[in-house]
């Protein structure tokens, strides 16, 4: 399932930027579905050196500051 997924982009990281797999510089960025915080996923890419970069919880108040911002530089 989603490690099929994973696996697939690993692979084509590995075709298409393959200075990027040599090295080891490439993240990826991962939200906090129940399917990308799995222990075969975890177990997964920790076998496969894939970095990850975990997106923080929903902060509701973080959330209404961005609206605030946004409404006033609308008007």
């Amino acid at each position: 399932m989603y490690t099929g997924i994973l696996r697939r982009l690993s692979d084509a990281v590995r075709w298409k930027r393959p200075e990027k797999c040599r090295i080891n510089s490439w993240f990826l960025l991962q939200d906090n579905a129940p399917a990308h915080r799995s222990v075969v996923v975890k177990h997964f890419l920790a076998n496969n050196n894939v970095k990850t970069v975990e997106h923080p919880p929903y902060l509701t108040w973080l959330q209404l500051i961005f609206t605030c911002y946004v409404d006033k530089n609308q008007h």
